[in-house]
């Protein structure tokens, strides 16, 4: 059997073994209020109870009718009732018939468990926006996908034997592991000698060739699983410690693993919760609709509310023990044998201390609640960001329930369109969140990918963030450092840059810091040019596309190498000195506006971040 066959029969495996009774609506049972935490009304699954033991005022508030078994119930009835005074009757919003319950609703026929509601209130209008949303931003989950093309092109299928780690022993997966740690140092070894290169060694050919162990080393991390796709996934922001070519194929690494068995999903539920699905919830897709590294996705129906269920994969926790052991030993021989002599500062052990907090925090479901609830509260004045409301007594350390908030992926321009959004204003909501979220609040989201960002037609056009397990802090002075960088390049002034990046830590003051300043110099002038020469291209992409003369490859390399002859000596003595320490925060913020400007300029290609970033 294939790989892909494999697969493919695991993830239809996962669906048909699940009960029948967990893929019907089940009709919804009788029900009565309790108060829960919060001071919150919830709806609750209780005993049986005769529709004779309702009176008539309660009849008509829930739109019961039918006997104690067969017993139906109007959701806008009972939500309406949710937002009333308490005593049935709604502020605002009454009914026409007087009824005081905030909903027109028509006699449910015994039996029929359904519910019919007439007229449209906020509510449905809200309803039919979210189905509009929902049905022009339709897309498969990775692994449902039939059309060769939109898989993702990779040339093995990840998940290997971590996936079945409940019968996997520590030894196998340290041999594992080790197994592609040593393949990978041969490859770089053999990479390096010059016997291998035909034709003798050149610049060009070892950058072809870091091009395609870096490719390797991406497939590996998807075959080895979550620890290693989430440090990969790190690592591809650190363009001060990795070549060009790693952090260009790292940044590529997606979440794109097998789904685990919706019956263990359920399992994990109803051990969390403390109650079976079917007691909880009155609908619940056993089917998933998004699978990670970490966990996947499920969506249900919550007293008549839309949900979605983060559900976390298995056997994580151990798995992370065992791998980040393995780790510490690998970041040990690393601190060792790196001869850093490309001038860089590296600290693989903090490096390595760094990454594990980071894992240990992601699998904790709780945590990143209160992440989201801290994002919210800082957007709350903001109606251009929607963050999904937490439902805390539903959520755990392993299973995360939030609001259901469908969503368009923000690089996915031609729904854009569809849902007719302006472009330009959505990619200047981007960047002005991001700068309120790193300057203003110090807290702010360190993986905005496009899957973590989607939009909607609310409010004229609103950023949906979702996925908060990676969130950067920075202190205050880092902050102030920021701001002061960004005066400094609009100012063209290196002085107060290089003061800024003291302030931050970023820069340790040498002996003689002419060159730095001389470096710094050059490197704004550079900056400058280069807006310019951006600014210039795009005018005359508008009027006369296709006459600007095109650089070979060569052409550009030689033209980079000529630009760092003018400065070398300034380079080569920064790097003996080695002042610079980029935090991982930095890195992060750096990665952040990178991913922003590329999302930017797909939206609106006369997009420029440096005009919305100016002070």
């Amino acid at each position: 059997m294939s790989v892909a066959t494999a697969a493919a029969s695991l993830v239809a495996s996962s669906s048909l073994s699940v009960p029948d009774h967990l893929r019907l609506r089940r009709p919804p049972p009788p029900l009565r209020f309790r108060r829960r935490s919060k001071d919150r009304l919830v709806l609750a699954v209780l005993e049986e109870k005769s529709s004779s033991a309702f009176t008539e005022e309660e009849a008509r508030k829930f739109g019961l009718n039918g006997s104690a078994s067969r017993l139906g119930y109007d959701d806008a009835a009972v939500e309406a009732y949710l937002g009333s005074n308490g005593n049935g009757n709604s502020n605002s919003n009454r009914s026409a018939s007087g009824s005081g319950n905030g909903a027109s609703v028509k006699p449910v026929p015994s039996g029929s468990g359904t519910s019919v509601v007439s007229g449209r209130g906020p509510g449905e209008d809200e309803r039919r926006r979210k189905e509009r949303v929902e049905e022009i931003g339709r897309e498969d989950a990775w692994f449902k996908r039939s059309d060769g093309e939109a898989m993702p092109k990779v040339s093995v299928v990840p998940g290997g034997r971590w996936n079945r780690f409940k019968t996997y022993s520590t030894i196998q997966r340290t041999l594992e592991i080790w197994g592609s740690v040593f393949a990978f140092i041969f490859k770089v070894w053999l990479n390096n000698q010059k016997f291998t290169y035909r034709g003798g060694m050149t610049e060009e050919k070892r950058v072809m060739r870091r091009k395609v162990l870096a490719k390797w080393l991406k497939e590996s991390i998807l075959r080895l699983g979550p620890t290693f796709i989430k440090i990969g996934q790190q690592f591809s922001t650190r363009v001060d410690i990795l070549p060009k070519e790693y952090v260009d194929q790292l940044s590529e690494l997606q979440d794109q693993v097998p789904p685990f068995p919706s019956e263990t999903a359920v399992s994990t539920i109803e051990e969390e919760l403390g109650a079976s699905v079917n007691e909880i919830f009155e609908r619940f897709d056993v089917e998933p609709l998004a699978a990670a590294s970490l966990g996947q996705v499920h969506r249900a129906s919550l007293n008549g509310q839309e949900v979605v269920l983060k559900v976390q994969r298995p056997g994580l926790k151990e798995l992370f023990d065992i791998d980040l052991k393995n780790l510490r030993v690998i970041a040990e021989y690393l601190q060792k044998v790196d001869p850093k002599s490309d001038g860089a500062k590296r600290d693989w052990v903090a490096i390595y201390d760094e990454c594990a907090n980071v894992l240990y925090q992601e699998i904790d479901y709780t945590k990143e609640a209160f992440n989201a609830e801290k994002f919210a509260e800082n957007f709350k004045n903001m109606d251009y960001v929607k963050v999904p409301e937490i439902y805390w007594e539903y959520t755990t350390p392993q299973v995360l329930t939030m609001e259901y908030v469908p969503g368009i992926k923000i690089n996915r321009i031609q729904q854009i369109d569809k849902l007719g959004l302006d472009r330009k204003r959505l990619g200047r909501y981007a960047v002005e969140s991001y700068l309120e979220q790193i300057l203003s609040h110090g807290f702010f989201h360190a993986d905005p990918h496009p899957g973590n960002i989607a939009v909607d037609d609310a409010n004229g056009g609103r950023l949906i963030f979702y996925d908060f397990g990676m969130m950067g802090s920075i202190s205050p002075n880092i902050r102030e450092g920021l701001l002061e960088v960004f005066y400094g390049v609009y100012e063209k002034d290196p002085d107060k840059v290089l003061q800024a990046m003291v302030q931050m830590g970023v820069l340790v003051p040498t002996g003689d810091m002419t060159a730095v300043r001389r470096t710094a110099q050059f490197f704004l002038d550079s900056f400058e040019e280069r807006l310019a020469a951006q600014r210039k291209e795009r005018e005359m992409a508008t009027v006369e596309p296709g006459f600007k003369k095109q650089l070979s490859k060569e052409e550009k390399f030689e033209k980079k190498k000529q630009r760092l002859a003018a400065i070398g000596e300034d380079l080569l003595a920064i790097a003996a000195d080695q002042p610079f320490r980029f935090p991982a925060t930095f890195t992060f913020v750096v990665r952040a506006f990178s991913v922003l400007d590329g999302i930017g300029k797909g939206l609106d290609p006369r997009f420029d971040i440096t005009e919305i970033a100016k002070p």
